[in-house]
């Protein structure tokens, strides 16, 4: 048995060193197929009902009951128009009473209430008649409303609009979002309003803007901190460069299968991807430094044999035993487990495959070819 594996490994080495490029130009080339799919990948609200499967009676009701009585209730839109002037001694309104705040409330009120889909709009607006001629008429059109302490704060700074829609998908609850914050941007606003807005729309496009900066941060971080970790341990950029693209590829190719199979992130698994980089990278080292070790006594292509014949039990072990964890949280019945352990599966293994194809045709073009044509441009 340990005949023929060195035989396959001594035959893999060979063409791995004899034709580089064409191997380098294969993995480019499935990873160029592969990796975009990833930029389907979303990150999705998730609540307490998400973590657990439909098996389980009062999750299955939920469900029956969220998707067949979903209708009867509603999403909420809240604009809040607050008087924020930017300078102490200018005209700029300081109170939501002011004539020139109650028409941009008015106008916008009436605007909104003609986006299709909207079943509801409720605001200072529904006190009055007409636009007041000052801030004392536009006090009595309050004072004579019941409504007007649910609309208009009690020190008179700030006043919302609620909209309300009936019996939309995502999709169309984001479009209303949308019309609602055109609306408002479109009519010219008094100086020193500030207009935000909030809701369960708002606050998921929040999220999915936060979330998708935290990865990158994250990713970027990550990356950048274990290429310092092996340039130091290498003490060359060179090798400390070659050991991570193994990881490389195997974070952009696992994701890229990861959105083919039209998965999404959620907040528990977006950190994932910091947590594949630290256990892949060990693939990369591991053949870097042994094939290091070997080229100081062998030529590239026998030392990428001797290389690979060392590295590939001990990193297919740790592999095994790598995704025999990942896969075990998938036994569990906490679903978040479930998809950490499918992205970590999917990114160590094409890291693993990675290190045995991309990092030995980069080391071995490196060597017979930039590294000689280097040191003949310095000398």
């Amino acid at each position: 048995m340990e005949v023929v594996k060195k035989q396959l490994l001594d035959g893999y080495g060979s063409l791995v060193a004899r034709h580089p490029v064409l191997v380098i130009a294969g993995v480019l080339l499935a990873a160029g197929l592969v990796a975009p799919n990833a930029a389907s990948i979303e990150t999705v609200e998730q609540n307490t009902e998400d973590l657990l499967p439909e098996s389980i009676p009062s999750v299955g009701a939920f469900s029956t009951l969220s998707s067949e009585f979903s209708r009867a209730g509603g999403t909420t839109y809240t604009v809040l128009v607050e008087t924020d002037p930017t300078y102490a001694e200018s005209s700029e309104p300081r109170d939501v009473r002011s004539p020139r705040v109650v028409s941009y409330i008015i106008s916008t009120t009436r605007d909104i209430s003609r986006i299709d889909r909207v079943s509801a709009v409720s605001s200072p607006a529904d006190s009055y008649p007409e636009v007041p001629a000052s801030v004392r008429e536009s006090q009595e059109y309050l004072n004579s409303s019941q409504s007007s302490s649910r609309f208009v704060s009690s020190d008179y700074s700030a006043a919302r609009i609620q909209v309300t829609s009936t019996g939309l998908s995502t999709e169309e609850q984001t479009r209303v979002a949308e019309r609602v914050q055109q609306v408002m941007e479109r009519q010219d606003a008094p100086p020193g309003l500030k207009i935000s807005y909030t809701g369960d729309v708002y606050i998921d496009q929040a999220f999915q803007e936060e979330s998708q900066q935290s990865q990158s941060f994250t990713t970027v971080v990550s990356l950048v901190g274990v290429l310092l970790i092996v340039m130091v341990l290498f003490r060359s950029i060179v090798n400390g460069i070659s050991s991570l693209l193994g990881l490389i590829f195997g974070v952009a190719v696992g994701l890229g299968v990861y959105g083919l199979l039209g998965l999404n992130f959620s907040p528990a698994t977006s950190g994932s991807i910091s947590i594949g980089i630290g256990i892949a990278i060990d693939f990369g080292i591991q053949v870097v430094s042994r094939y290091r070790e070997e080229v100081n006594d062998y030529d590239p292509e026998p030392a990428l044999q001797e290389a690979l014949n060392g590295v590939v039990g001990p990193m297919t072990v740790a592999l095994v035993a790598a995704t025999i964890g990942f896969t075990a949280l998938s036994a569990g019945r906490i679903t978040f487990l479930g998809e950490l352990g499918t992205v970590l599966t999917l990114t160590t293994g094409f890291a693993y495959m990675g290190a045995l194809t991309l990092i030995p045709a980069a080391m071995v073009v490196y060597d017979r070819r930039i590294n000689p044509f280097v040191s003949e441009l310095l000398t």
